[in-house]
């Protein structure tokens, strides 16, 4: 599926004496451009105000698209128009609020039978979300991990070739965390498109194949993540840590030191390169090592590195209805 400079702007009150009830353009997305591919997991970053929910209410059909195209290959080898996104698109919203006294089961077969699916098609996808032991479970009874499970269950009704899951990891513990992590791979692998959004990159590691960086309703960077990090520069760093004085000039280039903080005893030290240069040299001057790993860059450095912004300067509030344009670094794109 494709999406080709797509907007769709909140309309937000400006009213004067002579129209109390007028409206303009405000928030939103704006000229986004991006593909999903068949059997693959798409991550979509970014902070709190970036557009996430937005966009995934406008891939979904539920926003309309007010600018732009949608086009597709599900039927057949070439691409055609999209009308109606809810037919191809499954959405689990970040809150559904299932309670009540009607059970699992009930619930999915109600869903069911406005979406025309048959009872055993209900009955596969208890099974696949792994609800079997508590399809006969109240609502007013599920733990959060299964109120997930359920939501994916009726976003997967009608057999979508896109899923659609806004922030699916909120409130689980690890050991759901893991199952839904190995359910997204289980419908990856069956050939379905899954957009999960997030504003946590290190949940998405292992987990995604593609990731999609989102700021202030524009599409800062896409791709597969190492060709992102490098494309960025943000790929090849390394934490290296010690105890006792330390000579940085004396193990690692200037121009390959990211930062150095020291205590009294204890220091730390990020560069980026080939980390073995830094530990050679550290071994033949005698330098106490305690630790070295990569390091995985965070939303904050995403952002600096796409957009050429300070730490200081990132806001990670929601913008304001101004909605002016980001200013992006020059960066090579894979063709």
């Amino acid at each position: 599926m494709s999406f080709q400079s797509v907007q769709h702007r909140h309309a937000i009150p400006t009213p004067t004496l002579t129209r109390p009830w007028a409206k303009r353009p405000g928030p939103g997305i704006l000229g986004l451009s991006i593909k999903l591919h068949k059997g693959s997991v798409l991550g979509l970053v970014g902070p709190n105000g970036a557009g996430k929910t937005t966009l995934l209410r406008m891939m979904a059909g539920v926003l309309p698209i007010q600018e732009g195209r949608v086009q597709a290959r599900f039927e057949g080898e070439g691409w055609t128009d999209i009308a109606d996104l809810r037919r191809w698109v499954g959405h689990m919203p970040e809150q559904v609020r299932w309670q009540g006294r009607t059970t699992v089961r009930e619930t999915l077969m109600q869903l069911g039978d406005m979406r025309g699916e048959s009872e055993q098609r209900v009955d596969r996808l208890v099974t696949l979300v792994g609800l079997r032991n508590r399809e006969g479970e109240v609502l007013d009874n599920l733990s959060q991990g299964m109120r997930q499970r359920l939501s994916i269950a009726a976003a997967l009704l009608g057999s979508p070739k896109v899923l659609l899951l806004d922030e699916p990891f909120n409130g689980l513990d690890p050991v759901a965390t893991q199952a839904f992590t190995g359910l997204i791979r289980t419908l990856a692998a069956k050939g379905v498109s899954v957009v999960i959004s997030s504003h946590m990159v290190a949940q998405l590691e292992g987990l995604v194949d593609r990731i999609a960086l989102l700021h202030r309703g524009q599409l800062l960077d896409e791709g597969p993540l190492k060709e992102v990090e490098k494309r960025l520069q943000l790929d090849g760093r390394y934490t290296v840590a010690g105890h006792g004085d330390i000579d940085v000039g004396e193990i690692a280039e200037p121009e390959d030191i990211v930062s150095f903080n020291k205590t009294d005893d204890s220091w730390e030290l990020v560069v980026k390169g080939d980390p073995h240069v830094v530990l050679k040299s550290a071994i033949e001057r005698s330098i106490d090592i305690t630790s070295w790993s990569p390091v995985q860059p965070n939303l904050v450095q995403w952002l600096c590195a796409a957009t050429g912004m300070s730490e200081d300067d990132i806001s990670l509030e929601v913008v304001s209805s101004a909605m002016l344009p980001m200013q992006v670094l020059e960066a090579k794109e894979d063709e």
